[in-house]
């Protein structure tokens, strides 16, 4: 047996065997990039789909700005809070702001629409139906850009105003370098297109109704009457009493203090008041931002 042609085909076998593992390898590391890449991409914002739209969002939030903690003060967040409140309480708009860093924003219009249906902002029902609104603040190295997305009920808010307004509010940044002064400018702008568009919803308040009692005989009959009622009155009120004594003696006893505030039978939260959670009311109907 030739022992160099042994050895030679032993060195091409282990050639042969390195270059497939190597090719092997590389197709794996290649496919688990592109794997990477397709789930990084798919969690961008403006790049899901329905129903959550790549969303993890609390429905109900402390603000109406989202994912501001590393952008804007509370002041300025409450401050907006102020006028967003005011502007849902008038069933004008349901409105919300997220904001959020370039990495993590794919189709921009796309992500604020998104945000608007996923909060199922703007109403349900009624004259102001789909009422909801979104700002999208993109914050990049040295700028941030603005955009938004319209509830279907919504008409009168057009592109040409919305557009001046997202502009302000990216000239009020490049200018100050505030965060908190272009989200002001920003919101402050929306309040004035919007009721310049839309009055304040007033529901109307149904009238008492008043029940008029039979008026009592007059002369020594209404005089009878009057003390057959008094007599009954005071019938049920002892026969009250005699009932909690009663009760009492079992060691059952009534707590009376939320009467008023609360009703009887209720218990009382004993706590403090939670804070206002904002957010949809249930529609999210939208279908067009820029």
């Amino acid at each position: 047996m030739d022992h160099n042609n042994v050895r030679r085909g032993i060195t091409l076998i282990v050639v042969g065997v390195t270059v497939v593992m190597v090719l092997v390898f590389s197709l794996s590391a290649h496919f688990t990039q592109a794997s990477a890449g397709a789930t990084f991409a798919a969690s961008l914002c403006g790049d899901g789909s329905a129903p959550d739209y790549g969303f993890t969002y609390d429905l109900q939030q402390a603000h109406w700005t989202v994912d501001w903690q590393d952008y804007v003060s509370e002041k300025a967040v409450t401050e907006v809070d102020a006028v967003l409140d005011r502007l849902n309480e008038d069933s004008i708009a349901q409105t919300m702001i997220l904001i959020k860093l370039q990495a993590q924003v794919g189709n921009r219009v796309n992500c604020a629409v998104h945000f608007l249906r996923y909060m199922k902002l703007g109403q349900p029902a009624g004259e102001r139906k789909d009422n909801g609104f979104v700002f999208l603040i993109v914050v990049e190295p040295t700028r941030i850009d603005v955009h938004y997305g319209v509830g279907l009920g919504l008409p009168a808010l057009t592109a040409p105003e919305l557009t001046a307004i997202n502009r302000a509010a990216e000239d009020a940044y490049q200018s100050t370098h505030s965060m908190d002064q272009a989200l002001l400018t920003l919101v402050q702008g929306f309040d004035t297109v919007g009721r310049s568009k839309y009055a304040p919803l007033i529901i109307p308040t149904p009238t008492p109704e008043t029940i008029n009692l039979p008026p009592l005989p007059s002369g020594p009959l209404g005089i009878l009457s009057i003390c057959c009622l008094m007599c009954m009155g005071i019938f049920v009120l002892l026969f009250l009493l005699w009932g909690f004594n009663q009760l009492a003696r079992r060691g059952i006893t009534f707590d009376l203090s939320g009467l008023g505030s609360r009703g009887m039978g209720f218990p009382s939260s004993g706590g403090r008041n939670s804070p206002p959670t904002r957010g949809g009311s249930g529609s999210g109907r939208s279908g067009r931002g820029n």
